[in-house]
């Protein structure tokens, strides 16, 4: 039997006591809860100047995110869910694509997880059906260029290498950058200087 959402798009919160899901089934519904929980990839619930919504992904977020590969699999599965749940119901995000904000600002080197993030940009450039028009980074910490950009790049193929843009400097000077790119503040998060207040 397939699994079923809520009518507010939410995952069953009573699966534990459906007798129709296999424990199989129970144990993905259970870790796709608990990579939710960190909530580090949201919707902003706007759009860029070409109508593409946007999405805000600020990994501090995972700073009680255990390296192990149970929660590795659920944070994995949340990002799975979180786009085709997004795919589903916007159909901006279909038509036109997305385009994701990241802030990786207070993110400290040991919060870092080499198979996560690969794993991560394997489903992005690979499993999820989701078209990323873009990427902009924020505001990224001093060893993102040395440990983590690497990484991103060799997973990434090039067209989506292409679409990568890091932001440094002051938050006006990002902001600056970001309306050549058509994002203006009243489209982008507060955390980075902008206006909209993201719901965790």
């Amino acid at each position: 039997k397939p699994l079923t959402m809520e009518a507010n798009g939410a995952l069953p919160k009573n699966y534990a006591n459906d007798s129709s899901l296999s424990n199989e089934d129970k144990t993905i519904i259970e870790t796709t809860f608990n990579g939710m929980s960190h909530a580090f990839i949201r919707p902003t619930n706007t759009f860029d100047s070409a109508g593409r919504a946007l999405i805000f992904v600020d990994p501090s977020r995972l700073s009680k995110y255990k390296h192990v590969e149970e929660e590795r699999r659920g944070v994995i599965r949340s990002t799975w869910y979180f786009f085709h749940s997004m795919l589903e119901n916007n159909e901006s995000a279909q038509k036109l694509g997305i385009v994701v904000i990241g802030y990786p600002h207070h993110v400290k080197l040991s919060y870092v997880d080499r198979k996560l993030l690969k794993m991560n940009m394997e489903s992005m450039t690979g499993c999820i059906p989701v078209r990323l028009g873009a990427l902009h980074i924020c505001h990224p910490p001093w060893f993102f260029s040395k440990i983590v950009f690497p990484i991103m790049k060799i997973v990434m193929n090039e067209r989506m290498r292409k679409r990568v843009r890091l932001h440094n400097g002051s938050k006006e000077d990002v902001l600056g950058e970001l309306e050549g790119f058509g994002l203006s503040k009243r489209v982008l998060p507060v955390d980075i200087g902008g206006e909209v207040v993201v719901e965790s």
